[in-house]
């Protein structure tokens, strides 16, 4: 199956923060004792950051695209 570009993307920056977030939530649970929800909490949040993260790199890559169309 052929996806496009963008819903590739969103594929990778998912698993990426699913496994960041599961790393920190699993040495949370396990290292330090915490509740299970704290498993959840850093998975949902890790996601949120890697696509905030993603969204900032885009749109950057759009102004420099910008900024040489207009300078040529």
């Amino acid at each position: 199956m052929l996806y496009s570009i963008t819903f590739q993307k969103i594929v990778i920056f998912a698993s990426i923060g699913l496994i960041i977030g599961s790393l920190i939530g699993f040495s949370g649970v396990l290292g330090f004792g915490l509740d299970g929800s704290i498993f959840i909490i850093s998975v949902l949040l890790t996601m949120v950051v890697v696509f905030a993260a993603a969204m900032f790199a885009e749109l950057y890559h759009i102004r420099e695209a910008i900024n040489r169309s207009r300078n040529r």
